[in-house]
């Protein structure tokens, strides 16, 4: 008798379990950041830089911005492509295979296999090569904030002692992503960190303005108001 009630007990608190532990699996579910992260690239001096192109909702709902790299021959074609890129004001893009986020949020420093877009992989690029891509060195990881903001923001992280990168911080919309290489001096940025532009089609015009340099990439259309 006493074996049978003690089945009977742990029959139900398995079943009161249950339903916690099925809530707990589709929460992690939830906050899965696996998925097709694609990416831009820009040259900052002799570093090839990696931005993640973030939207609202997850799981591409944060900025990041790494130091890559790969093997010799692809990296001198990538900082040509890009070189040349800067002079047509296009942009090199990557899609890395599927990947977990959380491994870039975390700071970690995978290798992915990655190709290279000339222009926007999304938006009629044209595949260039495929390489496997070393996400070697963090330099930014933020949350998208979704609070309406009293007035832009900018964070600014340094990558030499004489040049730094000024990052649009993406908020609600309308809004816009930027990445600015600014000079330092001795590892001090002489400049104002703000700029009011609204986000009109003059936008990159009055960054350059503001920060004295054009930004080396800059997308609004994935946060403009619908």
């Amino acid at each position: 008798m006493k074996h049978i009630l003690l089945f009977f007990i742990l029959l139900s608190s398995a079943a009161l379990a249950s339903p916690s532990q099925h809530k707990a699996h589709n929460t992690h579910k939830a906050h899965s950041y696996v998925g097709f992260h694609g990416m831009a690239l820009i040259l900052a001096g002799d570093k090839v830089l990696a931005s993640h192109m973030p939207l609202y909702a997850p799981p591409h709902n944060y900025q990041i911005v790494y130091e890559v790299t790969t093997d010799d021959t692809h990296l001198k074609i990538i900082k040509n492509a890009l070189n040349e890129s800067l002079k047509k004001q296009s942009q090199i893009t990557i899609l890395p295979t599927k990947f977990d986020l959380n491994l870039l949020i975390n700071k970690l420093t995978p290798t992915l296999n990655t190709t290279v877009f000339n222009g926007h992989f999304e938006r009629g690029g044209t595949a260039l090569f495929s390489t496997k891509l070393t996400f070697k060195n963090p330099l930014y990881i933020k949350k998208l904030a979704v609070t309406k903001p009293t007035k832009a923001e900018f964070d600014l992280i340094k990558l030499s002692a004489w040049r730094g990168l000024v990052i649009h911080k993406i908020q609600s919309k309308p809004s816009y992503d930027s990445l600015i290489l600014v000079a330092l001096t001795n590892g001090k940025y002489n400049g104002e960190l703000k700029c009011d532009a609204p986000v009109t089609t003059a936008l990159a015009s009055k960054l350059k303005a503001c920060f004295k340099s054009a930004p080396s990439y800059l997308e609004t259309r994935d946060f403009a108001v619908n």
